[in-house]
């Protein structure tokens, strides 16, 4: 599964890559962590975890998945069921 994480937004429109991976190039274990933290963020989504909206405002646009697969966004202080599987995310980060 490919996973790439994109830093977007402020006043000057940033977009940055900070992440890119898949996790066929990871440790089984690592990749069971991505696995984790792919599913919590589907699910604290699913539940519609309360987030900041604003055109200014730095957010992650998480894409998970091969072609256009699957995207999150989550704002950069993002809410405690958003935090935890985005900081895993990051952490798989080469």
């Amino acid at each position: 599964m490919r996973v790439m994480i994109e830093r977007t937004g402020g006043f000057a429109g940033l977009q940055e890559t900070v992440a890119a991976y898949d996790t066929e190039d990871l440790s089984e274990q690592e990749a069971a962590k991505v696995y984790d933290a792919v599913s919590a963020l589907r699910a604290a989504t699913a539940r519609g975890e309360p987030a900041e909206v604003g055109a200014d405002l730095m957010t992650y646009r998480i894409t998970v998945g091969d072609g256009p697969g699957q995207v999150y966004t989550v704002p950069e202080e993002p809410s405690p069921g958003l935090a935890d599987p985005l900081a895993a995310l990051l952490r798989q980060s080469p």
